[in-house]
């Protein structure tokens, strides 16, 4: 009886389980072959329909079998002594026990290599790999500029170990955005603090909260499958795309409501008149209406040239330039969300485009650049002086010092990524559609939340305006306030004195905060007391204890509660900026 075990010499697993099969007690001789060192038996299997990287291939007398049935037949074949050898054949021996065990044990191998940076077996010539490369360097530097965001905006100080390891892994991708293994990590640690940091109400968080979810389903269908490691961002790509697609939808629809469109109370007017001059001196009314107006106009032409081929180019074009623009009001940290979406921009380019930006001599030229200790210490103090801006509160300035970093990126992305016969010609696998199209629903389904009376926080909000709370509705087509869910209706305005530091800033801007929010408020914090009214009900110094009949009917668990979570409301007057 002659035996051939084709293994994968890189797996430590699959080697030191050859070598503690006592196969030669009982089929005699027995060849062992490194398939990583012998690509003519690659090829010969390959071409007899064995993935390599599906499990080994067992060769016995001339008849040859891969995978489960293969581990099936190993543990058929070898000898009972041994702790080692008798557990395989008890797990192994039996087919449908073998073919049930086995994906998991391909799987710990796939995430083994993948964390020990080898490649698999039909990776290991895949050049796919490089084209994650530009995204991941413009999500790196988005996460450098979320941490400022979470820290000087948001007062998120003393900055905690999720911020630190967050900025340490965009570092690590920021100086190799083309390893999967460095976007891993990142989007470990971003994955992480978002849990840790929810609450959040901010746009670019629940966002970038997609993205993740996006890119764990890719992963570990990548995982199971033991596909190739660029099939990993292959597959994400859609479900970026879509992100950036839904968010351009309710930037729009959002928006279409009585308070934007009035140029008193218009976020529009307020990120305008917050502009860096020369811009913020171009005071008219004309502009006002212009402001408006043009979010709805350049966000529509940007999605759907997005979405037609012929014209993506140029939608991802305006897009970029758009966000960039934004990013010059001081109103708001906006340099984090532009550079997020940018970077959702760039996952519209094609195979073909990617390439050639990677191939230009620009590319070369920034890679050169980027090696010099003198221009990583220039990068370096860059962020340090956006970071110092962003504490004070100059969120423009910070812009001005953060966007340099972005600019070059984007400059050489719209002078080599043209070509248009690509953007025609790209083809997706089905688990990339499947994917895509389920985080672009998830994504749509939590946009529409406050016309369902859900909730209102973290639903793209984008600076809308919008006011669905205590029975009144300001949006022009949804004129009805919400009813599906009653969360919204009732609104609590507080009086009195209020020691817990949440109420009292409430209390001090004259917001009025959503019931739910203020049960969970008092189930967190028990110590806290407060007085308000409500619905013509008064309620003096009450605490937890006291509503604990409520707290108990109407609350979620903690954890729900997390991502279910509602903006500050303004009941006596239109629903200015805030």
């Amino acid at each position: 009886m002659a035996a051939t075990i084709f293994y994968d010499g890189e797996c430590p697993f699959c080697t030191k389980y050859v070598s503690l099969l006592k196969l030669r007690e009982t089929v005699g001789p027995v060849a062992l072959v490194n398939l990583r060192e012998d690509a003519e038996i690659r090829a010969e299997l390959a071409s007899e329909g064995f993935d390599l990287d599906q499990g080994m291939v067992v060769d016995l007398d001339g008849r040859r079998v891969g995978g489960a049935a293969a581990t099936n037949l190993l543990a058929g074949m070898s000898t009972p002594s041994g702790a080692f050898n008798r557990l395989n054949r008890l797990v192994f021996d039996k087919p449908l026990v073998s073919a049930i065990a086995y994906p998991v044990l391909r799987s710990g191998r796939w995430l083994t290599l993948f964390l020990m940076g080898r490649r698999t077996i039909n990776d290991e010539e895949d050049g796919r790999i490089s084209r994650q490369g530009l995204f991941g360097l413009i999500f790196a530097m988005f996460s450098l500029f979320h941490v400022f965001n979470y820290i000087f905006e948001y007062t998120r100080v003393p900055a905690q170990w999720d911020f630190l390891a967050i900025f340490v892994a965009a570092l690590v991708l920021l100086s190799r955005p083309a390893s999967p293994r460095a976007l891993f990590f990142l989007m470990l640690v971003s994955t992480i603090s978002t849990i840790a940091q929810a609450p959040a109400t901010s746009n670019h968080t629940m966002l970038r909260s997609m993205v993740l979810i996006g890119y764990w389903l890719s992963f570990f269908y990548a995982c199971v499958r033991g596909l190739p490691v660029a099939s990993i961002f292959a597959n994400f790509i859609l479900a970026g795309r879509g992100s950036l697609l839904v968010m351009y939808v309710y930037g729009i629809f959002h928006k279409i409501n009585t308070d934007f469109l009035d140029p008193e109370v218009s976020c529009a007017i307020w990120l305008w008149d917050q502009m860096l001059p020369p811009f913020s001196w171009i005071q008219h009314p004309l502009m006002d209406y212009t402001a408006i107006y043009a979010t709805f106009i350049v966000e529509g032409i940007v999605m759907l040239a997005l979405i037609v081929p012929r014209a993506r180019y140029w939608g991802m074009a305006l897009g970029i330039s758009f966000h960039m623009f934004l990013a010059l009001s001081n109103y708001s940290a906006y340099i984090s969300f532009t550079t997020l979406t940018i970077s959702l921009h760039v996952l519209f380019l094609s195979a073909a485009q990617i390439d050639r930006i990677n191939a230009s001599s620009l590319m070369g030229w920034l890679k050169e650049r980027a090696q010099k200790p003198t221009n990583k210490l220039a990068f370096l103090i860059l962020l340090f002086v956006g970071g110092f801006a962003m504490s004070e509160g100059h969120y423009n300035l910070a812009s001005l010092s953060l966007l340099p970093t972005v600019i070059v990126v984007c400059f050489m992305i719209m002078r080599e990524g043209r070509d248009p016969q690509s953007e025609r010609n790209q083809t997706h696998s089905t688990a990339a559609y499947v994917i895509g199209t389920f985080v672009t629903a998830l994504y749509f389904v939590n946009g529409a939340l406050p016309y369902a009376g859900l909730k209102t926080a973290q639903t793209v909000n984008m600076f809308s305006n919008l006011r669905l709370e205590g029975g009144v509705s300001n949006h022009l087509l949804f004129t009805q306030t919400p009813s599906a869910f009653g969360y919204l209706e009732d609104v609590a305005i507080f009086t009195g004195q209020n020691d817990d530091p949440v109420f009292g800033r409430y209390q001090q801007t004259g917001f009025g905060m959503v019931y739910y929010e203020l049960l969970g408020r008092l189930a967190d914090h028990p110590e806290a007391r407060v007085s308000f009214t409500m619905n013509g009900q008064t309620y003096v110094d009450v605490g937890g204890a006291d509503l604990q009949d409520d707290i108990e009917k109407t609350l979620h668990p903690a954890f729900v509660r997390k991502w279910f979570h509602f903006r500050p409301v303004q009941l006596d007057r239109t629903a200015a900026c805030q």
